[in-house]
Parts: structure tokens; C-alpha cells; sequence
């Protein structure tokens, strides 16, 4: 006689990730670090197929305590209406423990994987080890006025906001940082633009200088140029 058995896959990275991530973001208000988690996560990963493998062990069980004393009322029921009577009552008893036991522990393993009760099993598990010290607490929670009943929720969403802020600050930090870099740049590029002018600057000033000093050579060549210019005039008159 042979049964079958659908064995569970091991929890993906993924999911580990997602209930490392869950956990992660709420609770104490000292957050664990992802490495506690980690280290917690492996701790409880074999807790959710050990809880699988005990209920598949009780599906067994119940399906192996079907014996031919289940199967008489039909068989009662048989004679009487059409006088038939099942034989080999063993064989039918147990290819009936085979397919029902293939068939529910199919139906058993769809549901534990699709509905991802592994994963929940675990999470609760680290949940529960989480807030283990508040386990037997008296809360007293019908003494407490509505605001006081709702302290831990606002608390939670000034903890989101503030959180959120500080994103927020973040980000205009890296913004500024961004913009104080090019201003720096370009306090540069002015500086140089100067020491450039300032360099251009003393260049005018030499040459304005040198044209001072070659300035009464250049006047004396232009007379020169305008004497020389005459005197070719009245030359070429005098030969006419």
C-alpha cells in the first residue's frame, strides 16, 4: 500500500525578507537591527514545517483508524436495497485510506502554501518572543479614558511622521550639500574670471606706459613720413 505525502517547500529569501520587515516596523521603540532579526528569523525557520508535519502526522492517523466496522452501515445498506454485499472488505478499506489520504493531504498542502501559514506561523512566533515581557499584563483597559486608549496609536503615527520628516530633511540636506558644492564651483570660476581681468588689467597698463614713452618717437616718424611725403610732391613737380 503506498501513500503519498506533499511536502512543503522551505520559506524563500523573500518571504524571510518581508517578515524580517514586518517585524522590523513595529513594536518596542527600540528597533532591532536586521541582523537580530535575521539571527531570530533562523532561530523559529523550521517552526512552521515541524507545526505542518504534525498535522499531516494527525491526517494520517485519522485516516488509518478507517476500518471495515466504518464500512458496514453500507454494507447494511447495500443488501437490504439491492442485495449486494461488499467482499474483500480489506482491499476496499485501504484503497479507500490511500485516496482519501492522497486526496486530503493535497487539499491540506494547497491550503498551507497558498494561504502562506508557515510564514505566519513564524511570524507570530517572533512576535511573541518580541513582547514576551508584557505576557500576564494587567492593561486595564476599561478604566482608561478614550484618550488614553488611543495614546499608542497617535503615538505610532507621531513616530511615522516624525520618521517621515526626518526623510524629508534628509533629502534637503543632500539637496543643500548639492548646492553649497556648485556655488563653491562657481566661486571658483569668479575667482579666476578676476585674476584673469586683474592680469589683462596690468597688460593695459604696460602697454599704455610704453605707448607714453614711444610716444614722441611715434610723432616724430609721422612728421618725418609727412616730410618725406612733400618733398616727393615737389619732386615729381619740378620734373614736369
Amino acid at each position: 500500500m503506498k501513500y503519498y505525502t506533499i511536502t512543503a517547500p522551505k520559506t524563500s529569501g523573500s518571504d524571510k525578507v518581508n517578515i524580517i520587515m514586518s517585524i522590523q516596523t513595529e513594536g518596542e521603540n527600540k528597533t532591532p537591527t536586521h541582523q537580530d532579526l535575521a539571527a531570530q528569523y533562523d532561530r523559529f525557520k523550521d517552526f512552521g514545517e515541524n507545526a505542518r508535519k504534525t498535522y499531516e502526522q494527525l491526517y494520517r492517523e485519522m485516516v488509518f483508524s478507517l476500518n471495515a466496522a466504518h464500512l458496514q452501515p453500507f454494507n447494511r445498506a447495500l443488501l437490504k436495497s439491492d442485495d449486494l454485499q461488499i467482499k474483500n472488505m480489506e482491499t476496499v478499506i485501504g484503497h479507500m485510506r490511500q485516496k482519501l489520504l492522497e486526496k486530503l493531504l493535497k487539499k491540506w498542502n494547497d491550503f498551507w502554501l497558498g494561504s502562506g501559514v508557515s510564514e505566519s506561523l513564524i511570524s507570530l512566533e517572533m512576535y511573541k518572543e518580541k513582547f514576551k515581557e508584557y505576557e500576564g499584563k494587567d492593561w486595564k483597559m476599561w478604566n482608561k479614558s478614550p484618550k488614553e486608549l488611543t495614546r499608542p496609536i497617535r503615538m505610532h503615527l507621531n513616530g511615522n511622521r516624525i520618521r517621515y520628516l526626518q526623510l524629508q530633511l534628509d533629502y534637503q540636506r543632500e539637496q543643500l550639500d548639492q548646492v553649497l558644492q556648485e556655488n563653491v564651483e562657481h566661486r571658483k570660476k569668479l575667482q579666476e574670471i578676476a585674476l584673469q581681468r586683474t592680469q589683462l588689467l596690468k597688460i593695459m597698463e604696460e602697454y599704455e606706459k610704453k605707448f607714453e614713452l614711444d610716444k614722441p618717437e611715434i610723432l616724430r616718424l609721422h612728421l618725418d613720413l609727412l616730410d618725406f611725403g612733400n618733398e616727393s610732391a615737389a619732386t615729381e613737380i619740378a620734373k614736369k
